[in-house]
């Protein structure tokens, strides 16, 4: 239960500076008939759930406002000026209001009057939906006539800030179907003329210029972000612009499900969002809206209150904060997660100072490659590598072996550290795991080479840097730093083949002497004066049962281990991860976070006790405080979540600590057990923690 408290502190009343806060967010997608709603009952009702800043429509495909653009559809059911009303409501509760625009599609008006602003497949079919219509990244509705938009309706309103629906290249319709690449008259000609070639006539890297087409889609969506970004700046400089890549003042994705997903449920999308949202944006305010739905087709069945505390859990623990999503106003048929959304929302509310100015204070880092990863708009040219169809499993698989391991870490993200001064991306971090990150540009590589040479521990698996960012295969890997002579060779099918473990490898006990094997094993030479752990045992015969037994041991290793400069990196030559994400075992778990752990320093804080519990770790510089969060994963079995069962008789060890710590949940003071140990934790005795615990303590 969260333990109700009166806020510490006055909540800020200045709606412009709602963004530069921990804000708490109500994203309402209205629909038509929503313009006929009370606009001060809905401000009062957002401010009673705890929100103290409301999404609400200004226009795009419809207008909530009595707009004079000719090709700007007025929403056919307001009577009046819903916007205009719906800001002064919230104004005088107190509450900011972000206006929300949808550029991606524009009614008949909009088509029949330019039809070629918008987006036609190679036959020529526009992409339409009940009576909407896809626009062309590059056509004149989204070039041009949204900043005429835009101009309007901030020029006419006071708006705090603003959000763009589906930026972007879109070639699949709300029910799923696939439309298609747009080949309209300006993608071609803008394709030819930045590549000098023709659009690929199908998304597959068979095609020439499909790798190109990919880095196309990302150049113009950008450019076209950075377009509107620079247009608002002009328009209403103080009005605050939600985003995701790309130009924005402040970070926001959006966590959902579908049905149709191939199971297991992602159960960490939500703290992997808030992740990418720290690493990308480097002190940017971020948030992750969460839907109140269960799928787009089903906008008005609710997920559970429990699966609303378990996202919202990760998202705080992680640094973003609070945001909820509904399909139209609060009056909704189905309020299952309402009770505990609100609830979370006025502790939040009575806790703002202790999430304000919080910064990642882990010492591990994951990586997240936008080349390779299929998620946040990625490029999608794992794809085009041997191994890339092991992309997702890589990478979800060493954030669970992290997580699950109670590792406090970080993502650090390759269009960082590229950057600007991106080295001190990687400054903070002890150690960076690197989940099969095929294809890395020569610039990641030299930064990355650059900080191991300096002390850090590098952890690289499979085919890590042996392409390039487009996909292309190398002589060798980019990365200098990892301890292997030369190209690694694939050996494919590796089923029913093992490691050996000899006593004191790893710490799973004696009575373990395998681990599992199967996709692809990469033979390497190690370099001189490398070390190296585990054998392998090639594939065995597993049936009939008669022949069940080895008859081939190899001294090929499991990984290997080589200095570089102050630094080390650990090269695992085959796809431990993507086997834990599929298969699950605690061991090949151990094998990975072990090879990490025991090359640096102990983490800065651990948990002894039973339960499926994730453990991070913020820093608060304007007051020395630490900020330890302990996620509850107890009440989510695939894709159920449960009101997580109370975790009892937990205890948490922190490293440069000292005095008392508070449970902001539970409301109570938990006095340490007693001097630091022999390796710098100080140890405190937990109270019962439920979907989740913040236990914050004064750093030394």
């Amino acid at each position: 239960m969260l333990h109700e408290q009166e806020s510490r502190s006055a909540a800020a009343t200045d709606t412009k500076d709602w963004w530069k806060r921990p804000y708490r967010m109500v994203q309402t997608n209205l629909r038509q008939l929503d313009a006929l709603y009370d606009q001060k009952a809905l401000a009062r009702e957002v401010k009673a759930f705890g929100a103290d800043v409301l999404l609400y429509n200004i226009g795009g495909i419809y207008a909530f406002y009595p707009t004079e653009l000719e090709l700007h559809a007025i929403n056919p059911h307001m009577k009046g000026d819903a916007l205009g009303d719906a800001i002064e409501a919230a104004h005088s509760e107190g509450v900011a209001l972000v206006g929300r625009y949808d550029m991606s599609k524009a009614t008949r008006l909009g088509y029949e009057a330019h039809p070629e602003w918008f987006v036609h497949n190679a036959r020529g079919e526009a992409l339409e939906y009940n009576g909407t219509y896809q626009a062309c990244v590059n056509g004149g509705w989204y070039q041009d006539y949204s900043l005429q938009i835009i101009s309007e309706s901030l020029g006419k309103y006071d708006v705090d800030g603003v959000f763009f629906n589906m930026f972007g290249y879109t070639n699949f319709t709300y029910s799923g179907h696939y439309f298609g690449t747009c080949a309209c008259d300006n993608c071609r000609r803008r394709f030819h003329d930045m590549y000098g070639k023709p659009l690929p006539l199908k998304e597959d890297f068979s095609d020439p210029s499909y790798a190109d087409y990919l880095e196309f889609k990302d150049r113009t969506s950008l450019e076209l972000r950075s377009k509107v970004y620079k247009h608002i700046k002009q328009v209403a400089p103080r009005v605050a612009m939600t985003g995701h890549r790309g130009d924005s003042d402040l970070i926001r994705m959006e966590t959902q499900r579908a049905v149709d997903r191939p199971q297991p449920e992602w159960p960490y999308q939500a703290g992997e969002q808030a992740r990418w949202g720290q690493a990308y944006g480097q002190g940017k305010t971020v948030s992750s809206t969460s839907a109140n739905f269960i799928d787009f087709a089903w906008r008005f069945v609710s997920e559970t209150g429990a699966y609303q505390l378990v996202r919202a859990a990760q998202q705080l623990a992680s640094g973003a904060t609070l945001d909820f999503y509904l399909l139209g106003v609060m009056d909704q048929d189905d309020k299952s997660a309402f009770a505990d959304t609100s609830k979370l929302f006025h502790w939040h509310k009575a806790n703002e100072a202790h999430y304000t100015g919080l910064k990642p204070a882990s010492k591990v880092a994951l990586y997240h490659s936008h080349a390779v990863s299929v998620g946040h708009g990625a490029g999608g040219y794992a794809k085009r590598t041997a191994s890339g169809h092991l992309a997702e499993a890589s990478f979800r698989g060493a954030y669970r072996a992290l997580a699950e391991a109670r590792i406090p870490f970080d993502l650090v993200v390759d269009e960082i550290i590229t950057g600007e001064g991106g080295d001190k991306a990687l400054a903070q971090y002890d150690a960076l795991v690197l989940p099969n990150v095929t294809c890395m540009s020569d610039a990641e590589a030299r930064v990355i080479d650059a900080w191991v040479e300096a002390g850090g521990v590098l952890l690289a698996t499979g085919e890590t840097s042996l392409y390039d960012q487009k996909g292309v295969m190398r002589e060798k890997p980019a990365l200098r730093s990892l301890p292997i002579a030369d190209r690694p060779m694939p050996r494919r099918d590796m089923k029913g083949a093992y490691f050996r473990v000899a006593p004191g490898e790893l710490p799973i006990g004696d009575d373990v002497k395998l681990l599992m094997l199967d996709h692809t094993y990469y033979v390497a030479e190690p370099t001189a004066g490398a070390e190296t752990v585990l054998t392998l045992l090639p594939p065995q015969r597993f049936g009939p049962p008669e022949l069940c037994f080895p008859d081939f041991e190899s001294e090929m290793p499991g990984a290997i281990i080589g200095a570089h400069g102050k630094g080390k990196a650990i090269y695992v030559p085959w796809h431990a991860e993507a086997l834990y994400y599929r298969d699950s075992l605690p061991h090949t778990r151990t094998f990975l976070v072990d090879l990490v752990a025991r090359h640096i320093a102990p983490a800065p804080a651990k948990v002894v006790g039973r339960g499926s519990l994730e453990v991070t770790v913020q820093s608060q510089p304007a007051t020395g405080k630490v900020l330890v969060h302990l996620v509850n994963y107890g009440g989510q079995r695939n894709n159920l979540y449960e009101d997580a069962p109370a975790l009892h008789d937990l205890r948490l060890g922190v490293r440069a600590v000292e005095g008392a710590a508070n449970a902001l949940v539970s409301g109570s003071v938990i006095e340490p057990e007693g001097p630091a140990d022999g390796d710098g934790y100080v140890w405190y005795a937990l109270p019962p923690v439920g979907a989740f615990e913040a236990i914050q303590i004064t750093g030394k």
